[in-house]
């Protein structure tokens, strides 16, 4: 299967273009990346049917003189047989013969339609005759004595200039005539919004509008950045999901209603009912955190089209300038190792005391990464997902297309026996055994290479791969969603506690603030530093010990470098180890759309990775709020805190292991949030977001049973959530918004249990293909009851065939 760019459609035909292969690496056999076509009778039987009218509906283009008729008095039939008049320009086995006019027949210049000359040279008219229709006649007979089929009526007047008054030589004519047709359309348009009140009629008047567009005590650049972020919001509630391509109605609607509600005016002709009310309410909540007065709604929408057009040009732009020149990183202009990282480097250093000491040479990426706000978020992911293409391993198609090619090689995972280590209190076993062990053991010796393919199988509903999973003893096969499983598994086990509050398999720890549950986010991990004794005494900044695991020397030699020597024991480097295999994990599971839930925190992960600035207080404030307080009091220094360096330590290995699958060099023109969400995705299962993306098969959206699952879902808890979505799809995040989702959420009728036995059924789900199987039961109380117990207590996944013994003996054995 291949991926195609969609051109447009023309006389209807839908028009296309072949830009990748799903086999990533395979030849293009079809188009070989020129513009084809599909007719609209091989698309859907009795052709496409027009079901809404643009304001555009109607209004034709006109024709340049080359393409008119130029006879005055229209043609003349003269061949014996007539003129057959086909379907198409080109004359192929698909065009069909739709009649025939008689010899003799004047056909007048009106119904001349269009002037054309095909791939066969030879001229083409397409014309309207009564019995008929449309179609296309030729001039002459191709082959043979080469015979005229028609000729101009009147020979002497055959070339009449004053015949016509519409004689247009440009294209740039043609144009204007139409826009002026559509001008005068919307004018006359009882449902367009006024919007001559938001015209500009010069550039002048749009020069006077820009420089009037900053928002009030905000800088140019701050203001600018509000907007793209304003505008990002409510383009997430389009149809595309992109700040460049929404349509710009969408966004004068949701703004105007956010200003009037800001400013405590409503206008009736712009009530909410006429545009998305989510776009409004996100874009009113974003207006909120103002607390100045605005600029009329004609300036912003003035400054958001100037940005429109900046993100437009960006979007073609960004894969030809460097993000990162080398002169950035060299000794003699200011980077720290040699040839190596410049100071703010992923998790090199926090220290801003550094770029201070060292001269930053001006350049074109750092100017991008400076304006990293001024992109919008879906400009940012388009150009990651091009690099990220482009780096992808080519794989060989299978000779069996059912099959998975030989490169594409099978990871075995016992996740029967991962579940009984996580469950024991030796925590030797569960780093030995658990599925992330399991996975770190299987793909130890794996490059790169191996891991950066993109494999789609025929019938595994689009899900990339690098690797097949082989669950073992569960009877599943592996399409798709076993693939998406393990990767889940994987990250639910490292964030996993035992009895002393550390992680369960040395990965990840309990933030300070989570381990006390105190401060705002409670939910946040930390990386362990293979404190071997069970101590944490050494990695919280608020129970700094005697054991001293940064050296004096250590401390003297970060200031001035990124690099630096650390005190190595057994506990660190398997610590280092194992996070590097997680940063890994983590991006495999990011480059095949696979969300993964990894709850780190902003300041110490996510602003590290993409270099953004962060305070250095707010951050330890993130995770440790008592240390906050602390160091707050007493205005202490906290960058060389051995809690802080022991971070950015592991942050270096977390960041080696994502280097080797995604552009590490791509991600400082994110910032922290957004590179967040690129690989977590929404933290909180927004059943809203579901909703709009559900299609129903057997059931209708206002059934009762359909009610009562939606408010089921609603009632359900966080965790009760991602259960759920764990169940039906194998991940525990939601894309953030609902262009990112690959396919829809089916609920399904179960069939099998219908009547009075649909009470006593469980609900099922196939996680391959994002479906759930849902029994008519007669209330909410059984259906919620039902649900979760299915949720809470299903453990393995559906079989698709039964197993061997040896096979389930495997899975079962003890430890």
């Amino acid at each position: 299967s291949e991926e195609a760019e969609i051109l447009g459609a023309y006389q209807g035909r839908l028009w296309y273009r072949i830009i990748s292969q799903k086999s990533e690496g395979g030849s293009l056999t079809e188009g070989g990346g020129r513009a084809w076509f599909w007719d609209e009778s091989e698309v859907v039987d009795g052709g496409i049917q027009v079901i809404g009218k643009c304001l555009a509906d109607g209004i034709e283009l006109p024709l340049l003189k080359r393409f008119t008729c130029s006879a005055s008095e229209g043609l003349l039939v003269i061949y014996n047989g007539g003129a057959v008049i086909r379907s198409d320009l080109e004359i192929f086995d698909g065009s069909a013969n739709i009649g025939t006019i008689p010899q003799g027949t004047v056909i007048p210049r009106a119904d001349v339609l269009e002037r054309r000359v095909n791939s066969c040279c030879v001229v083409r008219y397409r014309v309207k005759y009564e019995s008929v229709g449309q179609g296309w006649i030729s001039s002459r007979i191709r082959g043979g004595k080469e015979e005229a089929i028609v000729e101009p009526a009147f020979p002497s007047d055959e070339i009449d200039e004053s015949s016509s008054s519409n004689n247009y030589e440009c294209p740039q004519q043609c144009a204007q005539v139409w826009l002026d047709s559509y001008t005068n359309s919307i004018a006359d348009s009882s449902d367009h919004m006024d919007s001559f009140a938001y015209r500009i009629d010069d550039f002048e008047e749009y020069k006077t509008l820009l420089s009037d567009s900053v928002i009030d005590d905000f800088s140019p650049k701050e203001s600018d950045s509000f907007l793209t972020a304003l505008v990002g919001l409510i383009a997430d509630f389009s149809t595309s999901g992109d700040g460049v391509e929404c349509a710009f109605k969408d966004i004068l609607i949701a703004l105007t209603c956010a200003v009037n509600r800001y400013e405590q005016q409503y206008d009736i002709e712009l009530k909410p009912g006429n545009g998305n009310l989510a776009a409004i309410e996100v874009a009113a909540a974003k207006l909120s955190e103002l607390n100045v007065s605005l600029p009329p709604v004609k300036v912003l929408l003035a400054r958001i089209a100037m940005l429109r057009a900046f993100n437009r040009r960006a979007k073609y732009a960004l894969p030809w300038l460097p993000l990162r020149p080398p002169q950035e990183n060299s000794a003699v202009l200011g980077g720290l190792s040699g040839i190596g990282a410049s100071v703010q480097r992923a998790g090199k250093s926090s220290s801003t005391y550094q770029m201070e000491m060292w001269f930053q040479a001006s350049s074109i990426g750092g100017r991008i990464r400076s304006c990293r706000t001024l992109f919008f978020s879906s400009v940012k992911k388009s150009f990651l997902d091009c690099i990220v293409d482009a780096t992808t391993t080519p794989t060989p198609l299978s000779h069996d297309e059912y099959e998975l090619p030989r490169e594409v090689r099978t990871v075995r995972v016992n996740r029967l026996r991962a579940r009984r280590a996580m469950s024991s209190t030796d925590s030797t076993t569960k780093k030995k055994h658990s599925v992330f062990s399991q996975l770190q053991l299987e793909l130890r010796g794996w490059s790169g290479a191996a891991l950066r393919r993109g494999h789609v199988a025929k019938g595994h509903g689009g899900q990339k791969r690098a690797f097949k999973v082989k669950l073992i003893g569960e009877g599943v096969n592996d399409y798709s969603g076993p693939y998406r499983e393990v990767f889940a598994d994987a990250m639910r086990e490292v964030t996993e506690e035992d009895k002393l509050g550390l992680g369960a398999i040395g990965v990840l720890d309990p933030s300070p603030n989570k381990a006390a549950d105190i401060g705002e986010d409670r939910s946040l991990c930390v990386f362990s530093c293979g404190n071997i004794d069970g101590d944490d005494s050494d990695f919280c900044a608020s129970k700094q010990q005697s054991r001293q695991l940064i050296s004096d020397e250590e401390r003297i030699i970060r200031k001035n470098y990124n690099s630096y020597v650390i005190v190595k024991n057994e506990g660190a480097r398997d610590a280092e180890e194992s996070i590097l295999f997680l940063g890994k994990l983590s991006a495999v599971a990011s480059r095949h759309g696979t969300l993964v839930d990894l709850p780190l925190p902003l300041g110490l992960v996510w602003r590290g990775l993409c270099e953004e600035n962060a305070d250095t207080l707010q951050t330890l404030k993130e995770v440790d709020v008592m240390a906050y307080r602390q160091y707050e009091e007493k205005g202490s220094n906290t960058t060389l805190t051995p809690f802080f360096a022991l971070q950015q330590r592991m942050l270096n290995s977390f960041a080696e292991g994502i280097s080797s699958i995604l552009p590490l060099e791509v991600f400082p023109i994110f910032t922290g949030v957004e590179l967040r969400d690129v690989f977590c995705g929404n933290a909180d299962v927004d059943v809203g977001l579901l909703q709009r993306v559900v299609e129903y098969e057997g059931y209708e959206k206002d059934d009762p049973v359909i009610s009562y699952f939606w408010e089921v879902l609603r009632e359900m808890t966080t965790h009760e959530r991602k259960l759920f979505l764990q169940f039906v799809w194998a991940r525990s995040r939601l894309p953030m918004k609902e262009s990112d989702f690959d396919a829809p959420f089916k609920v399904q009728k179960d069939f099998k249990n219908c009547g009075g036995s649909a009470n006593a059924a469980l609900p099922t789900a196939s996680t391959c293909f994002f479906s759930l199987s849902l029994p008519e039961y007669v209330d909410k109380d059984t259906l919620k009851r039902k649900l979760l117990y299915a949720i809470k207590n299903v453990t393995t996944m559906e079989s698709d065939y039964v197993t061997n013994e040896a096979e389930v003996g495997e899975g079962w054995r003890g430890l």
